[in-house]
């Protein structure tokens, strides 16, 4: 089986593309992807977290108004602060159709001026549709390196997102993280 090392902590190889092209197949028929989009840096941006490590790499196939396709490779949880839990929304809905692997989300909804949480496991085969009023937190990753989402985004509301404090029910809309800009770019050497 074919590997290519992308950039350091970032990995795939063909049962990963294979995947992706059978779930754009079936999710997204009409984009497509080959062998050598698939592993060429370019099209992939590994996202640090607040340590600086990667804990997912992104494929954009589409980014317009209306619409965003986009392949999901997942290392880690997607813990915006490793000491607390911190809750976000997106700007856009969307749907994610896991290819490979699993994870766990924590959702967080603001009922009655309370926050009511909610667990939920989605493994391979499985569709998670989160709307724009949804805060979550992804938890835990079934197999690093080894879980493949397709992201089908619809379209986005600049400014229209940030994050749910589960203590006490208050939003706070998203700001610029200190530090991230040069976090990405030391993982991803074409930003530099």
């Amino acid at each position: 089986m074919r590997t290519v090392r992308i950039v350091p902590g970032l990995t795939v190889d063909e049962e990963l593309f294979d995947a992706a092209v059978d779930g754009l197949a079936r999710f997204a028929p009409d984009e497509s992807l080959t062998w050598e989009e698939f592993t060429s840096e370019d099209r992939w941006l590994l996202v640090p977290d607040s340590g600086g490590m990667g804990y997912k790499a992104e494929s954009v196939l589409r980014r317009e108004a209306g619409r965003t396709v986009k392949v999901n490779l997942w290392m880690a949880p997607d813990l915006r602060d490793g000491e607390r839990p911190r809750p976000h929304n997106h700007p856009w809905e969307f749907t994610a159709h896991v290819l490979a692997g699993g994870y766990t989300e924590q959702r967080y909804e603001l009922v009655d001026g309370r926050v009511v949480t909610e667990t939920r496991t989605h493994e391979a085969g499985g569709t998670n549709t989160v709307p724009l009023s949804s805060y979550h937190e992804v938890t835990h990753i079934q197999a690093p390196g080894r879980t493949l989402t397709l992201m089908v985004c619809g379209a986005g509301r600049k400014g229209e997102w940030g994050y749910l404090d589960p203590a006490t029910g208050e939003l706070e809309p998203n700001q610029p993280e200190p530090g991230f800009r040069e976090r990405l770019a030391a993982l991803n050497p074409r930003l530099r």
